[in-house]
């Protein structure tokens, strides 16, 4: 038996394999993306979480800092949007962590961290203080802020820095309760998920030529035609 056919075959099966396993990865990461975009975008064209409820007896929630890099393409950063939802008037506002902090200080606030979304849990730090901040719409250094009764919803485009999301009563009240939902707007998912798509067909053609012609039967060598005897 001729093995030197043999041995790059199997390589090819193997490899062929391999790839192919690769390619249904690509392929269902790309289905994840594009389902997601086509099947979860609302009317506003954005990709909402469900709403949570946040309370706490005093006087605001902060959530805890949230650092945007400078190595991130601002091409890939999209709109923010956070849907509050109250039966009082509500404030809610993005403002940077350091700004926020000073506000907050000397007052009673809770800092929301450890937050899980599925299922939900959210931990609360809380700050005591007799401080009273007053109205947050009255301060000037909101990144993006709204005020409202019922459904209030705020938009931002996130920039690089630290920053703190702060929800209170519009009045600046102790006893702060409000359901919130966070969406975003990236156009580049889509995109995203289609390019993804097209490497992993890629992946998939090339995984089946390499099956195709590991699973070949080797050539039979030519039989050697005898020499006529003189």
């Amino acid at each position: 038996m001729n093995t030197s056919k043999q041995k790059p075959r199997t390589g090819l099966i193997v490899g062929g394999a391999v790839v192919a396993v690769v390619a249904m990865t690509v392929l269902a990461v790309a289905g994840v993306a594009i389902w997601t975009d086509v099947s979860k975008r609302d009317g506003s064209g954005y990709l909402t979480a469900n709403a949570h409820r946040y309370a706490s007896p005093t006087r605001a929630i902060a959530t805890d800092e949230i650092t945007i890099g400078t190595e991130v393409p601002k091409r890939l950063i999209g709109k923010v949007r956070l849907e509050t939802t109250s039966a009082k008037p509500v404030f809610v506002g993005i403002a940077r962590t350091a700004a926020v902090d000073a506000y907050l200080a000397g007052s009673s606030y809770a800092t929301a961290g450890d937050l899980d979304l599925d299922p939900f849990d959210v931990t609360y730090v809380t700050h005591r203080g007799t401080k009273n901040a007053g109205r947050p719409a009255a301060r000037t250094f909101w990144a993006a802020s709204a005020t409202g009764t019922g459904v209030t919803d705020l938009t931002w485009t996130p920039k690089s820095g630290s920053w703190s999301v702060v929800v209170m009563n519009a009045d600046g009240s102790p006893g702060v309760s409000a359901d919130v939902s966070a969406g975003v707007k990236a156009a580049w998912l889509l995109w995203a998920g289609i390019g993804i798509a097209l490497a992993g067909a890629l992946l998939a053609a090339v995984a089946g030529l390499m099956l195709y012609h590991g699973a070949g039967r080797p050539q039979t060598p030519a039989a050697a035609v005898p020499t006529p005897a003189l």
